[in-house]
């Protein structure tokens, strides 16, 4: 257990704030000092000026309160690409700037890249792929876009939404834990995802 967490009051401003959020808010501090594999809930729990018994009745164990800090962040994410998003006017460029936009935002959040990087590649994938919450975040955002281009006819008809989502977040988190040695810029990620990701999944690349 790392010794050197502030054991100071929690500030009177964040005092009003939801418990559990308050939780996330400490885990996320240590996370973002000692990394996933050092942070306990004891170091949450005193980060937070709270007790052990209190982060286990919010989080039964150590994975979901990892899952809660990174279902907060994905949301968080989410929220912005839907700020980001609606510039483009295809769902072929709104599908791969999607995915650029998730290569590019999540390095920029140590506490969600580590969550995602960090980790050894079988705890990663059972904690942020096994998860329904974090799967879930993904169907929020996805479906709707997914579901309105089944409508107009631009999928193709073997396409299931729910398992393209799931196969398209694994996609994601393998460039994220493995960087492409050939498409090693943004344009040449673009390039890739029109040639490889649009084909398998529009009956129209063009639209």
């Amino acid at each position: 257990m790392p010794a050197s967490i502030a054991t100071a009051a929690v500030p009177d401003d964040t005092k009003s704030r939801p418990v559990r959020e308050r939780l996330l808010d400490a885990a996320e501090g240590c996370l973002e000092q000692f990394g996933p594999q050092k942070t306990s809930m004891e170091d949450v729990a005193r980060a937070a000026g709270m007790s052990r018994a209190t982060v286990y009745r919010y989080f039964e164990n150590r994975d979901a309160l990892l899952l809660g800090v990174a279902s907060r962040q994905a949301a968080n994410l989410a929220a912005e690409a839907m700020v980001f998003l609606p510039q483009f006017n295809t769902i072929s460029d709104w599908l791969v700037e999607g995915c650029l936009f998730t290569l590019r935002e999540i390095p920029k959040r140590p506490v969600f890249a580590s969550l995602v990087t960090s980790l050894d590649s079988s705890a990663a994938s059972k904690l942020l792929l096994g998860s329904s919450g974090m799967i879930q975040i993904g169907v929020n955002v996805l479906r709707p876009m997914f579901a309105n281009a089944q409508q107009q006819d631009l999928l193709r008809d073997d396409i299931d939404i729910d398992m393209l989502i799931e196969w398209l977040l694994r996609v994601l988190w393998t460039y994220l834990n493995a960087p492409s040695q050939v498409a090693t810029d943004e344009e040449s990620m673009r390039k890739l995802f029109h040639m490889m990701l649009i084909p398998a999944v529009l009956k129209d690349s063009t639209t």
